[in-house]
């Protein structure tokens, strides 16, 4: 006997079989059992989803000489003759290449007479979107008053494209996709009976790959097969099916994370030296990004392929951030959808490269995936500073004492600094500091001030605003290029609900610019704004050189014009790297955490690294002492002229 397909083979001849469409299956038993069938219905849903299955099924349980039944015995001559077609009673039609009108006028003729062997004479008829407008209308009447020995089943994969009128006369049945669950027991059992050796991993990627198609699904398993010399494997799913392994496509997303696109080029041309198609790159690499985020923001549960991923896997997935994620996925999806409309995928895919790795464009997702870890961790310390607060009075209470002023204190000074505090704590502690801030110099002991619940651009606030307030106390200090104190300042009387707002705002200042002013413009999105108090602000650059180059005498004025002018404040700024902040946030943390009286004024460590250029004050006094004629040559030829010592 010829080889019958595994599809065909175990092709479902109840609905006990039926896999994943309960809510039809549930439906059509409660009806043959109560004689309460209707006269036609339609079947709507993907391919491969059981719509031809469960219209045979039905003609065999309408027919069935034990009948009415739930389910057909497939035993009887009736159930054997329709399994192997031999009964004329139950006729199938392919709408695809039987569209015309006379073929349906065949049906409508043929229709009134009476069944040969069964009760019921069952037409099926398949693809029935495929039929011409003609052909509908030669349908109508008969869908709609048939003889009551005939029984239309009509299967579409598009329902759209059915006129209202034929749907009106049926009862609608739409088919899911089958879930993954249900499409793993039915594959399972497949293999269990036919003894086939296969990986576990292979046949969830055989599953998944059938994308809710049982058909699909078991005809890709009946192709591994034959494939395989011995036992079926991943390779050999992704061989088959053209896919890209998870292996290649994570080597590739770590060379577009290490801004490395030649080697995502070469890593490209080698698998389509293998036979790979750009598309199929394209679709499996979307898939590969909706696994890191699904692995990084979903319990373990949820998907049992991620939890068994590898090391490997698991150490990408938590580099990047969501934002990251989302700003690849945006791109391969616009990349897919020119690729639809025009020729070139290769070329398509390479630029999708170029844009995945051009730092510009990742310049706001890589912002805001590090504003969210600094938030966790703000977070988290939050947390563990209202621990402390907590166990300090639940000590006091065990103790039978009412809480010292100390922990009190203590835990109010910690929620200011974090921006935490209510809004009874934020007027208490206002009032303290206007106080403060009057008798003592800030550049002996700068007070901390509490941050403000005001928007940042606010038309109707008094000339003291607490940003002028801010810049006026700590204009005048003769702050270094890289200096400590700046950062101290700012650390003390941070406000994260500014930083916020400005964070919002910050990549739209290219907008605001002329032309003449892109590039200063450009200078201020490309580092990230890492902490402020409204009018001092500190930026991290990814480089030293960067930072120099921000805070040299002929940039760093015209970037702070361009800040006030856009933020509409006066400004103070100093730029930092990335790498050096990290440093100072950390020893800022350790030291808050360490504070034995909430007024303690936090010190650190002094700014002095070899790569980072400190530019000196303008010395005006030295130039004073000078005759006149020095300072008439030194205007006329500039700072050649230097004058010898003794002279």
């Amino acid at each position: 006997m010829a080889y019958q397909a595994l599809y065909r083979t175990y092709r479902p001849r109840d609905f006990e079989q039926v896999a994943g469409q309960d809510h039809i299956t549930r439906t059509f038993k409660n009806a043959l059992m109560n004689n309460k069938l209707a006269h036609a219905y339609l079947f709507s849903g993907p391919r491969g989803t059981g719509k031809t299955s469960i219209a045979k099924i039905i003609a065999k349980a309408v027919n069935c000489e034990l009948a009415p039944v739930a389910n057909p015995c497939n035993q009887c001559e009736t159930c054997l003759g329709i399994d192997k077609n031999s009964i004329h009673d139950v006729i199938e039609i392919d709408a695809a290449s039987n569209n015309g009108v006379d073929e349906i006028r065949e049906i409508r003729d043929k229709v009134k007479y009476l069944p040969s062997v069964g009760r019921y004479k069952v037409y099926i008829i398949d693809e029935v979107h495929m039929l011409s407008t003609g052909a509908f209308n030669a349908l109508l009447k008969t869908l709609e008053e048939p003889p009551k020995h005939v029984i239309f089943i009509l299967a579409t994969t598009e329902p759209h494209k059915i006129p209202a009128t034929i749907h009106s006369r049926c009862q609608r049945f739409d088919f899911r996709g089958i879930a993954l669950p249900d499409m793993l027991a039915k594959l399972n059992g497949i293999i269990e009976h036919e003894k086939i050796d296969i990986d576990e991993t292979a046949v969830k990627l055989i599953a998944e790959s059938a994308e809710g198609g049982m058909r699909d699904a078991i005809s890709l398993l009946d192709q591994v097969v034959s494939y395989s010399d011995d036992t079926v494997t991943v390779d050999h799913v992704h061989a088959i099916r053209g896919s890209i392994a998870e292996d290649d496509l994570l080597s590739i997303g770590e060379a577009i994370e290490k801004q490395m696109v030649v080697e995502a080029f070469s890593l490209f041309e080698r698998l389509l030296a293998a036979g790979k198609e750009p598309r199929r790159l394209l679709e499996d690499f979307i898939r590969f990004f909706r696994d890191v985020l699904m692995y990084k923001n979903t319990e373990d549960e949820v998907d049992e392929r991620l939890v068994s991923a590898s090391e490997r896997f698991k150490r990408y997935a938590e580099a990047l951030g969501n934002a990251r994620i989302f700003h690849y996925i945006d791109i391969l999806h616009d990349i897919q959808q020119k690729m639809r409309f025009g020729g070139q995928a290769q070329l398509y895919m390479e630029l999708a490269f170029v844009k995945m790795v051009d730092t510009d464009l990742k310049q706001e997702a890589v912002a805001l995936d590090k504003m969210a870890s600094l938030e966790d961790r703000l977070d988290a310390l939050e947390v563990k500073v209202d621990a402390v607060g907590t166990t300090a009075v639940q000590d006091a209470e065990d103790n039978n004492t009412s809480p010292s002023t100390y922990d009190m204190d203590s835990e109010t000074s910690s929620k200011e600094v974090f921006d935490e505090s209510t809004d009874e704590d934020i007027k208490t502690s206002d009032e303290t500091k206007t106080e403060d801030t009057a008798s003592e110099q800030p550049t002996e002991k700068p007070q901390a001030v509490t941050p403000q619940k005001t928007p940042v651009e606010d038309t109707t606030k008094e000339p003291t605003d607490p940003f002028t307030k801010l810049y006026e106390t700590y204009r005048n200090k003769p702050y270094k290029t890289f200096d400590i104190h700046f950062v101290e300042d700012v650390l003390h009387t941070g406000d994260r609900e500014v930083k916020i707002d400005m964070t919002k705002k910050w990549y739209d200042i290219e907008r605001t610019v002329d032309s003449d002013d892109m590039a200063y413009a450009k200078m201020i999105t490309q580092g990230n704004l890492a902490a402020t108090n409204g009018p001092m602000i500190i930026i991290t650059y990814d480089s030293y050189p960067m930072c120099n180059k921000v805070m040299s005498k002929d940039v760093h004025p015209r970037l702070v014009e361009l800040l006030e002018d856009y933020f509409k404040r006066p400004i103070m700024m100093q730029a930092l790297p990335e790498d050096l902040w990290e440093l100072i946030s950390a020893e800022f943390v350790k030291k808050f955490r360490a504070k034995t009286a909430p007024d303690d004024f936090i010190k650190l460590t002094p700014i002095n690294h070899p790569k980072l250029i400190d530019i000196p004050a303008e010395e005006t006094s030295f130039d004073d002492v000078r005759s006149d004629s020095f300072k008439e040559a030194r205007d006329l030829f500039g700072d050649i002229v230097k004058v010898k010592k003794g002279d």
